[in-house]
């Protein structure tokens, strides 16, 4: 008789643990707003593969350059992925930040400017620029890690339709302090018809 009990009760377990639900419903759809940054940059890299901007890569490590042409949309997803990460929505980062927020009255654009309140340095720093459509026109983002044997720090700037550009700085007691920059140009392609 236990046998029985115990496949029963593995088998409501297992279908416990399926989703059932065909869909979501509308109020749980996620927020594509500026203010939910990691899903903007999502719809960002949508619009951008939809309209077939071509991407120009130039990479520096300590100072040695080279560039490339990113053509698959992973190369594209790891450029918006230190945006990504600097997404201050998320409900652990619900306090920490105080906003401030400068509203341009001649253009209708607004600036939101996050500044840590605290410990949170990833990030200390989000300045958020805003058409009157919603659109990001500009996004910068400092972030930073210290401590008595290592200090990282990271710089983000985006331009909506012109560029991505990604500073880094990393440095480990006892080795040689090492920096990487990406920037990333974007430029409309011609299609071939």
């Amino acid at each position: 008789m236990r046998p029985v009990v115990w496949t029963i009760f593995l088998c409501a377990l297992a279908l416990a643990g399926c989703n059932v639900q065909p869909g979501r419903p509308e109020s749980l759809e996620k927020d594509k707003s500026y203010r939910a940054l990691g899903n903007y940059c999502w719809e960002e890299i949508a619009r951008m593969k939809e309209q077939q901007i071509g991407i120009t890569k130039v990479v520096r490590v300590n100072g040695k350059a080279d560039s490339l042409a990113v053509k698959d949309s992973t190369g594209l997803e790891a450029l918006f992925r230190p945006l990504m990460d600097a997404d201050v929505s998320k409900p652990s980062l619900s306090g920490a930040y105080n906003i401030d927020t400068i509203a341009d009255q001649f253009h209708g654009d607004t600036t939101f400017i996050y500044h840590t309140r605290g410990k949170q340095t990833w990030p200390a720093q989000l300045i958020l620029d805003v058409d009157k459509e919603g659109h990001i026109k500009t996004a910068q983002v400092s972030s930073y890690t210290k401590n008595l044997v290592y200090e990282y720090r990271q710089e983000v700037l985006y331009e909506r339709n012109k560029q991505l550009r990604v500073s880094t700085f990393q440095k480990i007691i006892f080795l040689k302090p090492e920096s990487l920059e990406v920037q990333a140009w974007f430029h409309p392609t011609t299609r071939n018809t």
